[in-house]
């Protein structure tokens, strides 16, 4: 005859069995876990031993009180110590902090995949973009698989919610120009500051973050090179210098005659500039300054170009384009040159050919030397 396992018993209230069994509780005590209704002995039996398999395995949820504004702010705080760099941890922290006004003060605990689809909603609502959308989702499954191993929850009910479709939330296409009109607009406000940086921008194809980094120590005119070898990020606690995020992003860009040559004049302006403020120039050895030799803020430098667009775009008949942008007309006006495709890749810094082919169209082959002459054959 079957015995009942320990902590199993019949209910005296109800007549039918239950078990007793005790469970991890917070702050590491012990918590006794009660289950009734079970019909027969064995099927007590038969659940106290699979729920003391979960405790073995870790598996029983800790209860506790935090909500999901909580556990999102130690998440996100988190990130840095596992080597999160400081712009992925700004946009986890914007992308999670969209879903707080409507999630935020729900138990992480009772959280469900309707909860997150009514947040959805409430930013489509808002006018928020399905990119965005999903940005916010992706960040809410990050933190809910984090909730699940440290064992704040038993499943990741992001799994089950309904996001904008990936389709939905590709990223929106920007117009950029081919190189006559890039031509024209450089020429246009070839007296105005920041000139060089532009041109820099424009046929090179350097991040915004990596321009405002560059240092004199980088760049080689003898060879016609510059060496990217760090930049300019955005974090939480504002803007700081790192190295670039992958082996592709340290490369060195091979420069034309006449990139050379406006860099010269810019080398030789600003070396007259700085004799001039005498104490009052701040020695960062930056190619890109601001007057007084400090650093450009990113966001100022996009500002800047932005102005100038809005202002001098439309007389010549040029759609507005972003800074960003310039990266890409000068992918596109390689390719078109033909350059091949791992060439512009290596150029770019991208992580793979595979990137540089899912972006833009593959053209003719060709090197890099040669496709910048024949970039600049119209010049």
């Amino acid at each position: 005859m079957r015995k009942a396992e320990p902590g199993v018993a019949r209910d005296p209230k109800r007549g039918s069995w239950m078990f007793v069994v005790d469970a991890p509780g917070a702050e590491r005590k012990r918590r006794q876990v009660k289950r009734r209704g079970f019909p027969t002995m064995e099927a007590a039996n038969d659940a106290a031993r699979a729920f003391r398999r979960q405790v073995d395995d870790g598996k029983v949820v800790v209860p506790d009180r935090d909500s999901v504004a909580e556990f999102a702010r130690a998440w996100v705080a988190a990130l840095p110590a596992e080597g999160i760099e400081a712009a992925t941890t700004k946009h986890y922290h914007e992308a999670i902090s969209r879903l707080l006004p409507t999630i935020g003060t729900l138990p992480l605990q009772a959280v469900t995949a309707l909860d997150l689809d009514r947040s959805y909603s409430a930013l489509l609502d808002l006018d928020r973009s399905a990119r965005t959308v999903r940005a916010s989702h992706v960040a809410a499954k990050k933190m809910l698989n984090e909730a699940v191993r440290v064992g704040k929850v038993a499943r990741n009910v992001a799994t089950d919610a309904r996001p904008p479709r990936a389709r939905a939330a590709r990223a929106k296409t920007f117009p950029t120009w081919d190189l006559e009109q890039t031509e024209r607009f450089l020429t246009a406000i070839a007296d105005t500051p920041d000139a060089t940086l532009w041109h820099v921008a424009a046929f090179t194809g350097m991040r915004r973050g990596e321009l405002v980094a560059v240092r004199w120590e980088d760049v080689d005119l003898a060879r016609s090179t510059i060496t990217v070898c760090r930049s300019v990020g955005k974090g939480l606690n504002g803007v700081h210098t790192k190295s670039p995020k992958s082996d592709a992003g340290r490369r060195t860009v091979e420069l034309d005659p006449p990139l050379v040559e406006i860099l010269k004049a810019h080398r030789k302006a600003q070396t007259e500039r700085r004799l001039a403020l005498g104490s009052g120039w701040r020695d960062n050895d930056l190619v890109f300054s601001e007057v007084d030799g400090s650093a450009i803020h990113p966001d100022r430098c996009s500002k800047r170009w932005s102005d100038l667009v809005r202002r001098h775009a439309p007389a010549l008949g040029l759609p507005n384009v972003r800074l960003h942008d310039l990266r890409h007309g000068h992918c596109s006006q390689l390719l078109d040159a033909g350059v091949r495709v791992d060439i512009v890749t290596e150029r770019l810094g991208h992580a793979s050919v595979a990137f540089t082919l899912s972006t833009y169209a593959h053209r003719e082959e060709g090197d890099q030397r040669a496709g910048l002459a024949k970039l600049r054959a119209v010049r």
